[in-house]
């Protein structure tokens, strides 16, 4: 029974240190994998016309959705021979910086300005009038 478990221990030890050495194998593949996410970054940015997959990971939707979009015409993209879809990257660039949102002192130093431009008194206003 002894001799078993030192067996046992001995054969435990074996496959720890066998684990472990491809476990330090892994390492030079996990920066292998980070080089390569850091390439495929690069690529949308050389790149001037993007696939329909290659939009998806460009902008960061799903594709259920950009199917959505280009039905319904609400993003820009190209079919040059009516089956696959493109999209250039300036085009998703703009649709992608469409509707800005002043931050709040922007707003606020534009409200100044209309008000200092526009003042409310003059301005013609809606709804019931006042009898004398």
């Amino acid at each position: 029974m002894q001799n078993n478990r030192l067996t046992f221990m001995e054969r435990l030890s074996e496959r720890l240190t066998s684990v472990e050495a491809i476990l330090k194998k892994l390492d030079p593949i996990e920066s292998l994998l980070e080089r390569i996410a850091l390439l495929e970054k690069n690529i949308y940015t050389t790149k001037q016309v993007f696939t329909f997959q290659e939009a998806c990971m460009y902008i960061g939707i799903s594709e259920s959705m950009l199917y959505k979009l280009t039905s319904g015409k609400e993003i820009p993209h190209y079919k040059p021979r009516g089956k696959m879809i493109y999209f250039a990257k300036e085009d998703l660039d703009e649709w992608l910086l469409q509707n800005y949102e002043p931050t709040v002192d922007e707003a606020a130093r534009m409200a100044n300005e209309a008000a200092a431009t526009q003042p409310f008194f003059n301005q013609r206003r809606h709804g019931k009038r006042k009898k004398n």
